[in-house]
C-alpha cells in the first residue's frame, strides 16, 4: 500500500464492490481530499483525489439543493460512492413509471456496474454535502438521458470533464418536490 494512499494501487480492472471499499477508505482520510475541495453553491464542485489507467477517485462538494447530476450512465466504467456528509438522493430511471429512489445518508455507500443509469442529487434540506466517488476504468465518457421536446428519451454523450446536469425532462422526482419541466436537451 503507498503511504498516502489508504489502498493498493490497482493493475486492473476493480469490482464495483472493490470500488465501494475505497471510497469509504478514502471517506475516512479526509487530508486527501479537503483542501482541494473548493465549496460553492454555484455549482458542484470536484477535486481528484487519485488517477491511474485502472481508477479514478473523486471528491464531490453539492452545497444547494439544485445540485442535480439529472439521469446519466457511466459509459464503461463502474462505480462506488460513499456519503461524507449530508445527505443524496439517488434514483434509478424506470421505463413507463415513475423514478424509484432513495435518501442515502452520511456514512452510506453503494456501488453499480458499466450499465446502470441513475440520477443523484443533494436531497432537499440536506445542508453541505460531500460525496467520495471511484470509478474503473476511470471516467472518460458519460450519457446524460432526458425526455426532449419530442416527448422521447434522448442520451446525449458527453466528455467526463463536463458537468453532470439535467438535460431535459426528468420525470417526478421520488421525494414528490415538483421541479418544472425543462426543455433543455
Amino acid at each position: 500500500m503507498s503511504d498516502e494512499l489508504p489502498f493498493e494501487t490497482p493493475r486492473g480492472r476493480l469490482s464495483p464492490e472493490d470500488l465501494a471499499a475505497i471510497t469509504e477508505a478514502v471517506a475516512a482520510r479526509p487530508e486527501l481530499w479537503e483542501d482541494e475541495l473548493n465549496q460553492t453553491t454555484a455549482e458542484r464542485t470536484y477535486a481528484d483525489v487519485f488517477t491511474n489507467e485502472h481508477l479514478g477517485v473523486w471528491a464531490i462538494s453539492w452545497m444547494a439543493d439544485e445540485h442535480d447530476t439529472g439521469f446519466h450512465d457511466h459509459d464503461r466504467s463502474s462505480g462506488g460512492v460513499h456519503v461524507v456528509r449530508g445527505r443524496i438522493r439517488h434514483e434509478h430511471l424506470r421505463m413507463g413509471e415513475r423514478p424509484s429512489g432513495t435518501a442515502v445518508e452520511a456514512g452510506q455507500s453503494f456501488c453499480f456496474d458499466g450499465t446502470f443509469i441513475h440520477r443523484m442529487r443533494r436531497d432537499s434540506g440536506a445542508g453541505p454535502t460531500i460525496t467520495i466517488h471511484a470509478y474503473s476504468p476511470p471516467l472518460t465518457r458519460t450519457g446524460q438521458y432526458g425526455e426532449c421536446d419530442d416527448g422521447l428519451l434522448h442520451r446525449t454523450p458527453t466528455d467526463a470533464e463536463e458537468q453532470l446536469k439535467p438535460h431535459g425532462y426528468q420525470g417526478t422526482p421520488t421525494d414528490r418536490q415538483q421541479f418544472a419541466r425543462s426543455s433543455q436537451g
